[in-house]
């Protein structure tokens, strides 16, 4: 699971949320006062720091694109209705 850590009010991390639910990922949010935010644990690995962060969620992304292309949604059309799925 993934869970990213963050202040309350933090527009870089309302920005990493943003990524998360624009790849329809499942993760969890804790806030927390510590001074290093925004962190992500994923697994046992810790990523933070803008440049750790920001390749974090390209590659991500890209492993998730390359996933989601080798499954198949399925779609037919019923000979006898016409209708679709």
């Amino acid at each position: 699971m993934i869970k990213l850590f963050r202040h309350a009010d933090d527009p870089k991390a309302d920005e990493i949320e943003s990524r998360f639910e624009e790849l329809i990922l499942s993760y969890k949010t804790e806030i927390s006062e510590d001074n290093d935010l925004p962190k992500i644990l994923d697994g046992d690995t810790i990523i933070s720091g803008d440049e750790e962060i920001e390749e974090w969620l390209s590659e991500l992304e890209s492993d998730l694109n390359w996933q989601r292309s080798l499954s198949g949604d399925g779609c037919y059309i019923d000979p006898k209705s016409g209708n679709v799925c």
